[in-house]
């Protein structure tokens, strides 16, 4: 493609025809990876005086509510390479968010071995779903990739570093976006989005990755007082209304209330020994918040256990204990509702030999 077909304006770029899209935008034809055919977009800068075409290589594994809504952002930027990796196989992503539907430009993947290395990957799978994306992580990563986890927790070094036989950089990413999956490849984004990442390089990069796009990302100097900032209410009323199995309308229930805060108090001084900067009102900040939830809105690990799938409490509620006893800061509620939801959670009843019902059936 001759570099002078670039228009030269302020944000040059144009659509590609059939004819000279890159390769990586032909379809595949195997059973398993349906690699879609559609427009992309180049976008040129000039280099050592002259026009260049570049295309940032994004591949997104998991391809749930969370990181459906995150593709759709990147693919309709217009200037990436977006690859979707998913164990189920999709014809097409469709994201309806609050300006509209997206049908994701992108090459999807099922199987690891057909991955090519990529700039940066976005985990976005569940948290113990995680080990399950090392065959992913080892095909995509190079030590040049960034890897951008998406997960809930304080811990995301330490569970994804592990994981990456490449060395590649680890950036833990809190995710504020409230979104479903509705269906294999429908996702509804009900309100606008947000990512928070700490400064530094890549972070800063991560940043300019979503520059035009809907998702509203911050760069902060103090990203653990963000991530245990978000726990106090994954942990404490995600918590409560996963045993209860009702909406966050269950945390507005003045007994409720209480025991919620008492939890909060708890993670809030665990918090505070692991450097974060909460003020002495925090639990009632962040309860306030719940208060201002969309009438109906289903906490995620909710949603999992109505639905009978495995439930996230290592993360977002035995990691208070855990580090609680390395500071010898003591967490009887939070170890208390994370005993509940160990039991109450499918995978860890069915290899004892106890019938979890359907949805139906419960």
């Amino acid at each position: 493609m001759p570099l002078r077909d670039l228009d030269c304006g302020p944000n040059p770029r144009r659509t590609l025809s059939a004819g000279d899209r890159p390769a990586h935008y032909r379809k595949l034809g195997d059973s398993q990876s349906r690699g879609r055919i559609c427009s992309c977009v180049w976008v040129g800068r000039v280099e050592a005086g002259r026009r260049v075409t570049t295309m940032v290589k994004i591949a997104v594994v998991g391809i749930g509510a969370i990181g459906g809504s995150v593709a759709a952002d990147l693919s309709d930027v217009g200037r990436h390479e977006v690859h979707l990796c998913a164990r189920t196989p999709i014809d097409e992503l469709e994201v309806t968010h609050p300006t509209g539907t997206s049908r994701v430009c992108a090459k999807i993947l099922c199987d690891p071995d057909e991955a090519t290395p990529v700039d940066w990957v976005l985990l976005a799978t569940k948290a113990h779903q995680s080990p399950g994306a090392a065959p992913w992580l080892r095909r995509l990563c190079t030590r040049k990739t960034v890897v951008a986890v998406l997960q809930n927790g304080v811990d995301h070094e330490e569970r994804i570093a592990p994981l990456l036989e490449s060395g590649s950089e680890v950036l833990p990413v809190v995710v504020r976006i409230p979104a479903e999956k509705l269906a294999p490849g429908k996702v509804v984004q009900r309100r606008p989005g947000s990512l928070v990442v700490a400064d530094s390089v890549a972070g800063r990069g991560f940043k300019s990755l979503f520059e035009g796009g809907r998702t509203a990302i911050s760069v902060v100097d103090d990203f653990v007082t963000q991530a245990w900032w978000k726990l106090l209410n994954n942990a404490a009323v995600g918590g409560i209304c996963t045993l209860v199995l009702r909406d966050l309308t269950a945390a507005r229930d003045p007994e409720v209330q209480a025991i919620i805060l008492a939890m909060m108090a708890e993670i809030a001084e665990v918090a505070r020994a692991e450097g974060a900067m909460l003020q002495d009102d925090a639990p009632e900040q962040a309860l306030e918040l719940v208060s201002d939830a969309t009438p109906g809105h289903w906490s995620s690990i909710t949603v999992d256990r109505r639905e009978g799938r495995r439930l996230e409490w290592e993360v977002r509620n035995a990691v208070v204990g855990v580090r609680g006893r390395r500071h010898g800061i003591a967490t009887p509620l939070n170890d208390l509702v994370t005993t509940l939801l160990r039991v109450s959670d499918a995978e860890s009843l069915e290899p004892r030999g106890i019938q979890v019902p359907d949805r139906e059936g419960a």
